[in-house]
């Protein structure tokens, strides 16, 4: 893929298999990672680094990864960027009622990824 067609991805969580299978997702579709934890001052990283687009675990309600989303969203710097939100949950409603464009109900194939990317216009190519 063209350097100059690659989209930083940022990936926000804390469940330590989630941010794993995340960060190996990231790579294999050859897009830089950008990663930071829900406790990370994660809005003005996404600004600082401009993702494409900003895959977020979403985890019990009322938690930091529910209140993340609702900051992205609130923060015109970043509230346009595309937000796939991921959750163990039946959270679908929620989460696009909360701001997300996509939601992926966990466990994610690397398949279901990539068609989030490709549906928030992200081109994937995969690493050889």
């Amino acid at each position: 893929m063209n350097k100059a067609l690659l989209a930083k991805i940022m990936v926000i969580g804390d469940d330590s298999h989630f941010c794993y299978l995340m960060r190996r997702y990231v790579r294999e579709s050859s897009h830089p990672l950008v990663f930071a934890y829900t406790h990370d001052n994660f809005v003005e990283m996404a600004q600082q680094t401009h993702p494409a687009a900003i895959v977020l675990e979403a985890s019990l309600p009322g938690s930091a990864s529910w209140l993340a989303l609702k900051a992205l969203k609130a923060s015109p710097a970043v509230n346009y960027i595309p937000i796939i939100l991921c959750s163990w949950e039946d959270e679908g409603v929620r989460g696009v009622e909360n701001g997300a464009d996509i939601y992926l109900r966990m466990p994610i194939l690397f398949n279901d990824f990539l068609n989030a990317l490709a549906r928030v216009g992200i081109p994937v190519d995969l690493v050889d």
